[in-house]
């Protein structure tokens, strides 16, 4: 697969996680609204999970951009 496209992928799925991890939040801040601590947390726990994969998929981009990068 063609590096760029194999980037183009990886945002892709950036964008996707963040997408999931932003409803979690909304639905975390209901819960905490409506006074369900219980749920509140477990959503909060979700959008951790859904962050700690964008950040190990930008952790790839970097290390693939650290390869390709041409120094003088």
């Amino acid at each position: 697969m063609d590096p760029r496209d194999e980037a183009a992928k990886d945002y892709d799925a950036i964008a996707s996680e963040l997408d999931r991890a932003a409803e979690h939040a909304r639905v975390a801040a209901n819960h905490l609204r409506d006074r369900n601590i219980p749920s509140s947390g477990a959503h909060t726990v979700a959008l951790m999970g859904h962050l700690e994969v964008v950040k190990e998929l930008l952790a790839t981009r970097t290390k693939c951009a650290a390869r390709f990068a041409k120094l003088p």
